[in-house]
């Protein structure tokens, strides 16, 4: 059933890349992190583009990045945070509760 009280779903993660971003990091492991060519080369997106959108959910305190060295060339991992989980749980459930479900 909908409610009748009116939701404010969070502006940060409900932008598309940035859901995009959250879905694929929430679902991994708590302890899991993903790195930044796969998010880039998963979700099609450019560099610059997804540099900015990461920048936004950092400062968000929804996500970590780690860079590191392997081989000499640098890597790149961003896992969600207990914070970015919990936003993304809450923006969930206020999603559904506009959808009535």
């Amino acid at each position: 059933m909908k409610t009748e009280e009116p939701i404010d779903l969070n502006e940060i993660i409900h932008q598309p890349v940035r859901l995009r971003i959250m879905t694929l990091l929430v679902s991994q492991s708590d302890d899991s992190r993903l790195t930044y060519s796969f998010i880039q080369t998963n979700l099609a997106l450019t560099g610059g583009n997804l540099t900015t959108h990461l920048r936004k959910l950092e400062d968000a305190g929804y996500l970590q990045i780690e860079k590191e060295f392997h081989n000499q060339k640098p890597r790149t991992w961003i896992k969600a945070t207990p914070v970015g989980r919990r936003a993304f749980s809450e923006y969930f459930a206020d999603l559904q509760k506009v959808l009535g479900w």
